[in-house]
Order: structure tokens, then C-alpha cells, then sequence
């Protein structure tokens, strides 16, 4: 497994050489414009174009150590930084669930601005069904405890009676 570990940082550091160049705004509102709406307007790319390693290649955390599990985070983020993409977790989030989360970034076709920074935090606004509610500092300024296990009872009992109905 260490080698596979190795081939997908090799991979993810061959990414970093075909990250997208800056934008060219031009000179005038009209160019600036136009450009934007490209930017804004292209299509999203697969991880495995824009970072060299797919989804379906990255093994499952129960299947890594520790040690390589923090391999690639650290290949992931580096090669991230190239592209001004920051993650951004709580340090107490335990690895295992980092590296899921990360990963998971790589399910979905990305939409990527050239030249802009962009933050992976995980936090969709959602507190009663968030992975990482535990490890989570700002939490209770949107939610207070009675809140939160309310809603959370409640989205438990919509899906035992969804699961009930099958």
C-alpha cells in the first residue's frame, strides 16, 4: 500500500505544475468584465483533470495508517496551496476524519476561479447533521445545546420513519 500511497503524492505533485495561470483582466471595464463572466461562467473540471488523482483512488481511511493518512492531507493541501485553496478544520478533528473530509472533495466535479483564493471549512451552515459538530468552536454562537438536540431528535425520527416505510 506505502508505494500506491507514494504514486498518488507523486501524482498530486505533478498537479501542481499545470495549475491555471493568473487571469489576464486586460485594460479596460469591458475586458474586465468579460473576463469575469468566463471565470465565472466555466464549467467545473473533475479532480482527477485538475489534481491528477480521482475520488475512486483514494483509499478509504480504514484501509491506511495514520502516518500515510497524514501523507496524503499533506500532499492534498500542499497541492491545494498552488491552486489558493485553503482547508480549514479544527486541529482536535481526528485524522481519520479529516482525511474523509478532504477526500470527499474529490467526489464532485470542482469549480475552480484561476487566480482566486477559495476556503474549504465543511460548514454548510447546518449544525444537527455536521460531521464535525463535535470538534466544531462556534456552534453554540448559532445554536444553543436544547436547539440543537431538538432538531437533532427530530431529523432522527424522519429518517426511522423513512426506513420503516421500506
Amino acid at each position: 500500500m506505502q508505494r500506491y500511497i507514494e504514486q498518488i503524492i507523486e501524482d498530486l505533485k505533478e498537479a501542481k505544475e499545470n495549475v491555471p495561470p493568473e487571469p489576464d483582466f486586460g485594460n479596460s471595464y469591458e475586458e474586465f468584465a468579460d473576463t469575469m463572466m468566463k471565470l465565472e461562467t466555466a464549467p467545473s473540471i473533475a479532480a482527477k483533470k485538475l489534481f491528477g488523482v480521482s475520488y475512486k483512488e483514494l483509499p478509504l481511511a480504514k484501509k491506511l495508517t495514520n502516518e500515510q493518512m497524514l501523507q496524503i492531507i499533506d500532499a492534498i493541501e500542499d497541492t491545494f496551496l498552488e491552486f489558493k485553496i485553503e482547508v480549514s478544520l479544527s486541529d482536535n478533528v481526528p485524522t481519520s476524519l479529516k482525511y474523509e473530509l478532504i477526500r470527499s472533495i474529490f467526489a464532485e466535479d470542482i469549480f475552480h476561479m484561476p487566480g482566486y483564493s477559495t476556503t474549504q471549512d465543511f460548514c454548510s451552515g447546518w449544525c444537527p447533521e455536521c460531521k464535525i459538530l463535535d470538534y466544531c468552536e462556534s456552534v453554540h454562537e448559532i445554536w444553543t445545546k436544547e436547539e440543537l438536540e431538538k432538531e437533532q431528535k427530530k431529523i432522527e425520527t424522519e429518517k426511522n420513519n423513512i426506513n420503516g416505510r421500506k
